[in-house]
């Protein structure tokens, strides 16, 4: 069931997928948030998570976080982690969610990383 203080707002920049999350992640919403971004990651190389929006992410919330970047792993797709709030932050922190991601303090951020020659 999606909650109504849900929302998310998808747009590309490239071979990336912006996704902007707003409101809770909760068990009534945390399913269909899954599907829908399970759905951006298969039509992009990377998605890049903006956690700005983000009040509370509950175990519900972080088992989805789990199964995209499983997800993300299996396929060779990037998922990246972007103006996490404290409170979010702390929560991954602690169960160990947060080292599994990469990290940036914003889109711009994200997007400048993927976008820097590899120098061989």
């Amino acid at each position: 069931m999606w909650s109504p203080n849900m929302q998310i707002t998808v747009s590309q920049h490239h071979s990336a997928a912006i996704a902007v999350i707003t409101g809770d992640i909760t068990h009534s919403a945390a399913g269909d948030l899954q599907e829908k971004l399970m759905a951006v990651l298969c039509s992009t190389d990377m998605l890049v998570l903006d956690c700005s929006g983000i009040g509370i992410l509950t175990s519900a919330g972080l088992r989805m976080l789990l199964i995209l970047y499983r997800e993300s792993k299996v396929n060779g797709k990037k998922i990246v982690l972007v103006a996490i709030p404290e409170s979010v932050k702390d929560v991954m922190s602690v169960t160990g969610f947060l080292e599994q991601f990469a990290i940036h303090n914003s889109v711009d951020d994200a997007l400048a990383q993927v976008s820097k020659p590899i120098l061989l």
